[in-house]
């Protein structure tokens, strides 16, 4: 401390220790110290101002400081709608579509609360930064609430006023399954998902809500990063001859591929895309680039096994033989009982004959068929900047079915490339991918086909004998039966039906931020698919007539009788191209109430082109070649070119995060319409309330959230091509010199004419699309921080102006009218409840439950038509119908007269009479459908099941008709075929009245009462289609992190064991099928049945998944 002393008359400045002294060496004169610490002084008071100036600056800056950032998920996805809030304050706002948000008034220190329904809160402070990005976490106790909806839109599933159902991508790979569909089989409320057969590659059938059209496809509209893809089944529209299926479009899509598929139900949800959508939409979005360190690499690799899931049950008392006697050569068990002896059977080749024990072979159908094995790979790259990133992924599989050789392989490749870029306010983004496939299939139906061979053998016959196809007796001349099959190893071998494809779809599409709130889009989509099918049967006249016992020995009964061999060849071209331009508004309006907008152009172009070439009457029977032959080779084209058109717009408004109300509507123009009523009007509005806003904060432990929900829409089904007018067709005429008496058909080469003419369909000048108009009504609730919750909606569609086209005079010229009459009706409840029952620290129990009831009426049909349209069947048989008053699909069949007290009226033989008229025996829909899920995971443990559950429908069955005919259904063994009377039956005594039947079946009257099919008659082979199956169970395990961190590159692995319809449980009506075949195609007319559908399978296998 300084101290002022006076040393002879001068001023000094001294420290404590000299002023006493006052000895002036000691000290410094005042003028000399000023001079030295002037500079001192003067920086202390510069930087008391500077800081006095800082202090007002930063109270200044305070008052009006703004932040700005962008709310992600940890799937690196934006999230729309996240609510950011200055905690302890109701200043805030919400993300835009991009998850931005801008948040200005702020002061250092203050606390941001980052929100969002089914994600972990986030708290955030504020400091220097003007920037803050946040990631929100996953909480595994909430369901996932961002939702992709109508146009690759991104919107929260609270603010949604209709039914919608999102799918996390790795739900999908998980089951290992080879498309996207399967794996979702009795998961989603109001989804049928089923497939029509087991073969590899097969379609799926995906019925939203109920059939509502009854002659258009009632698929749903799939969409992948905004573009349409094309979902064509390629299936056999000859399903009693030649059946076949190699999949549908939606197949091309890799499931490793997918980060999110949501699944929008009503009209009110599908109107943007007009009249595409009256089937539902299917929006998936697929993976793209993430942030992390360096380039991210997944690898999945699996093998699966399979094997026969359902055959039928077959008795295993009676052989080979007719009219329970011993015959040599039959194609079903009429014969004795067994007895174990030696017996010939078959042929006489080079005087030599078969020779084997008379005994049952129990398990000869499930040994004829392999164990089916399949491997595949994929393999993804990623990687993100702070403005690009990229995704690129390749897969492949290797599939080889349960049908023994190479005839039901399956092989298909994918690659896919996409990436995005930000240039300022421009963001452009593209994507292309491409898949190629390879299918064999084992072709069903009547005649030598390869499962209606095996299910009419008997049951004493070993097929593993049948094998060795250079033994003179396993050859069609020689087999040991002529009666309509042949050896199923020969047809294996000798049949082709084969089909490859390419396929490359993708988009390109620029984003520009106009302003802040508003965002210009433009987008084009390009699918294109080249496809090619070849079907090849050799000359088995020429091969084996000459000299065979099966061949001559059989003169016109014999199976070779018009079997000269065929090839067929058709190459088909699609392509469809898509332009969208959406102007999109994302406006806050104050605190509470925020504005959404779009405005938007659609193009569509869709072509296609089929070229097919046939030949018959091989000239070297095992060659498939077009030139292959003396006749002309039959050729023909179709070709069709389709447009449409349309605007679309949107509005939805929101109020304090509580209140949403939605206004959509698009005006479409389509070119398959008539050119003065092409214009066609699709509007939608939906209005949801969250009234748990409304409760106390302290109650959402409880009571975490509810909403209601209101939906009203249209959309449409458009007419198909070439329906408005009349077309020309190559022209016909009566042969009156014809041998056969049959028809002409130009052109007339030799003479050099061709003619053309008017076809017998008459066009409309007024049709339109069939028009689907929807209500519904839902309710969201969820409890103990949705530990349990429910998703109930209840709807109610109406389907009318159906496309039809009538019977007319021929004295007008024509024999048919297209037109638009009829009216389909479904009403339905969807029902989902999820619990977590236990969550003690890491352990974890989750079960969903879902439960459909959808009921369909006919209210009406052209008059014309006599109140009923058959939808399918067989001519005279059963047949499967839409009848006004009654469920669509209602199948008629033959059934018994019957007395009024319900007992069955018999003949003077013994055998039941066939009622005059075809009776009602039930209709296609399920009472209900029904699907629960349950999990349950530890650390990186985890093990779910999903079980299906369909109740009620019929559906015809050919296998169980063939197992009837042959004797070789348990059934058939009734009362150890002694001699019966028919059980509860009645005959007409003298005097016409009923009386007790005594009249006893036996001999040739037993195997005619069973072909005729038993009691029931005709409608025996209509079946109960209930079933209950185990579609999946998955057993995995992620290895610790804490073990992949000393590898120092690998990021996460998981190995997992899987099994897939693992188990069937039909009713004991039903001891033949699994009841999801079908042999019709993956539409309503696949309802119909199955006619010798090759048997379903189940799936073991392993997979190991590695991040890099």
């Amino acid at each position: 401390m300084s101290h002022y002393a006076l040393i002879k008359k001068k001023l000094y400045i001294c420290d404590a220790e000299n002023i006493w002294k006052r000895d002036k060496n000691k000290c410094l004169p005042l003028v000399e110290y000023t001079n030295k610490n002037r500079n001192i002084i003067f920086m202390r008071r510069l930087l008391m101002l500077m800081s006095l100036m800082i202090l007002l600056v930063g109270t200044i800056c305070a008052q009006s400081k703004s932040v700005s950032g962008t709310v992600i998920g940890d799937d690196g996805l934006p999230i729309p709608g996240a609510s950011v809030v200055v905690k302890g304050t109701t200043k805030g706002t919400v993300t835009d579509m991009d998850g931005k948000y801008t948040l200005s008034g702020l002061e250092e220190g203050q606390v941001l609360l980052f929100k969002y329904i089914g994600l972990v809160d986030k708290e955030m402070t504020v400091g220097a930064q003007s920037v803050i990005d946040v990631t929100l976490e996953s909480d595994t106790k909430m369901v996932d609430e961002v939702v992709v909806t109508a146009m690759g839109m991104k919107r929260s599933e609270k603010a949604l006023g209709y039914s919608a159902t999102s799918v996390n991508g790795d739900d999908i790979s998980k089951k290992r399954s080879s498309d996207i569909m399967s794996s979702l089989a009795g998961k989603i409320a109001g989804v049928q998902i089923s497939a029509t057969s087991s073969d590899p590659g097969a379609s799926n059938s995906v019925v939203i809500r109920g059939v509502s059209s009854l002659t258009g496809s009632n698929q749903p509209l799939y969409v992948v990063d905004g573009v349409p893809l094309n979902n064509t089944s390629t299936s056999s529209d000859d399903g009693l001859n030649n059946g076949y299926d190699f999949g549908n479009g939606a197949n091309a899509v890799n499931p490793d591929d997918v980060e999110n598929m949501t699944i929008l139900k009503g009209a009110a949800a599908t109107a943007l895309y007009g009249s595409r959508a009256a089937g539902g939409v299917v929006m998936i979005t697929t993976k793209s680039g993430k942030k992390g360190k360096g380039i991210g690499i997944e690898y999945n690799g699996g093998l699966q096994w399979s094997n026969i899931l359902r055959l039928p049950q077959f008795q295993n008392d009676f052989g080979m033989g007719w009219d329970g006697d011993k015959t040599d050569n039959e194609n079903g068990s009429w014969g004795p009982r067994f007895d174990g002896t030696w017996q010939v059977y078959g042929t006489i080749y080079n005087n030599s004959q078969k020779y084997k024990p008379y005994v049952a072979m129990e398990n000869n159908v499930k040994d004829f068929f392999d164990v089916g094995f399949r491997y595949s790979n994929s393999l993804s790259f990623n990687g993100a900047t702070d403005n690009s990133d990229f995704y690129v992924s390749f897969s492949q599989i290797s599939d080889d079915g349960i049908v023994p050789t190479e005839a039901d392989t399956y092989d298909k490749y994918t690659f896919s490339m996409r990436g995005k870029h930000k240039v300022g306010a421009l963001t452009f983004s593209a994507a292309a991918n491409y898949a190629y496939q390879q299918n064999s299939f084992a072709s069903t139906g009547q005649g030598l086909s390869m499962y209606n061979s095996v299910l009419q053998s008997p049951r004493d016959i070993s097929f593993l004998g049948l094998k060795d196809l250079t033994d003179p007796f396993n050859t069609p001349g020689y087999y040991y039966t002529p009666y309509g099959v042949t050896n199923p190893y020969y047809l294996l071998e000798n049949n082709k039906a084969e089909y490859r494809s390419e396929r490359f779809y993708g988009k390109f599409e620029f984003n520009y931020d106009i302003t802040k709130y508003l965002k210009l889009t433009y987008r084009f989509g390009l699918d294109q698919t080249t496809g090619s099918m070849f079907f090849g049967k050799p000359n088995l006249y020429a091969l084996f007539y000459e000299g065979t016992p099966n061949g001559e020995g059989q003169g016109a009964s014999s199976p070779f009788v018009g079997e000269t061999g065929s090839v067929l060849e058709m190459t088909s071209r699609r392509r469809e191209m898509n332009h969208d331009v959406i102007l999109m508004l994302d406006l806050p309006i104050g605190e509470k109430f925020n504005l959404n907008a779009l405005v938007g152009f659609n193009g569509n172009e869709r072509w296609s082109r089929e070229l097919s070439s046939s030949i018959s009457d091989l000239t070297i029977p095992l060659w498939y070649n077009l030139s292959n032959t003396t006749s002309p080779a039959t050729t023909e084209t179709d070709e069709w070119k389709r447009r449409l058109m349309g605007v679309y717009g949107q509005v939805e408004a929101a109020w304090n995060n509580m209140l949403y109300a939605t206004f959509s509507a698009r005006n479409d123009y389509s070119s398959t319409l008539p050119a003065d009523n092409r214009s066609f009007f699709y509007p939608g509005v939906t209005g949801s309330f969250i009234f748990s806003e409304l409760l106390p904060e302290d109650s959402r432990d409880i009571f975490t959230f509810g909403k209601i929900r209101l939906a009203w829409g249209k959309t449409g089904n458009d007419a198909d091509v070439y329906k408005t007018n009349s077309i020309y067709a190559q022209g016909e005429h009566n042969g009156y010199w014809s041998i056969d008496g049959g028809i002409y058909k130009f052109p007339f080469k030799s003479a050099g004419y061709n003619a053309y003419s008017v076809g017998n369909i008459l066009g409309s000048n007024t049709l339109s699309p069939e028009m689907t108009t929807e209500s519904e009504v839902g309710l969201n609730v969820a409890f103990f921080k949705n530990r349990f919750s429910i998703d109930a909606a209840l709807y109610n569609r109406s389907t009318d102006k159906q496309v039809y086209s009538l019977d007319m005079d021929p004295a007008t010229g024509y024999n048919y009218q297209n037109t638009n009459l009829g009216e389909v009706e479904n009403k339905g409840i969807e029902l989902l409840v999820s619990v977590t029952p236990v969550e003690i620290g890491d352990f974890e129990w989750t079960i969903d439950w879902n439960w459909t009831k959808n009921k369909s009426k006919v209210i009406s049909l052209p008059e014309s038509l006599g109140g009923e349209s058959v939808i399918n069947g067989l001519t005279g048989d059963v047949s499967m119908y839409a009848i006004v008053g009654m469920p669509v699909g209602v199948f008629k069949a033959e059934v018994p007269v019957m007395t009024e007290d319900g007992k069955i009226v018999c003949d003077e033989s013994g055998l039941p009479i066939a009622a005059s008229d075809m009776a009602i025996v039930g209709d296609m829909n399920n009472k209900y459908q029904m699907g629960v899920s349950t999990a349950l995971s530890w650390k990186g443990l985890r093990l779910s099941a999903d079980l299906d559950i369909r109740r009620g429908g019929v559906m015809f069955s050919q296998t169980k008709s063939l197992m009837y005919f042959t004797g070789n259904a348990m059934q058939t063994a009734y009362n150890d075929r002694n001699p019966f009377i028919v059980p509860n039956s009645v005959k007409m005594d003298e005097n016409g009245n009923y009386v007790e039947n005594d009249i006893i079946l036996h001999g040739s009257n037993i195997w005619t009462y069973w072909d005729a099919g038993g009691s029931e008659m005709g409608s025996f082979a209509v079946i109960d289609k209930s079933y209950v199956k185990l579609r999946s169970v998955v057993l995995s395990w992620d290895v610790p992190s804490s073990w992949l961190s000393k590898t120092k590159f690998l990021q996460g692995a998981r190995l997992s064991m899987y099994g897939n319809n693992l188990w069937l449980w039909t009713p004991k009506s039903n001891t033949f099928i699994d009841p999801e075949a079908t042999s019709f195609g993956n539409d309503l007319e696949g309802s119909f049945g199955e006619f010798c559908s090759n048997p379903s399978s189940r799936h073991f296998g392993m997979n190991l998944m590695l991040k890099f």
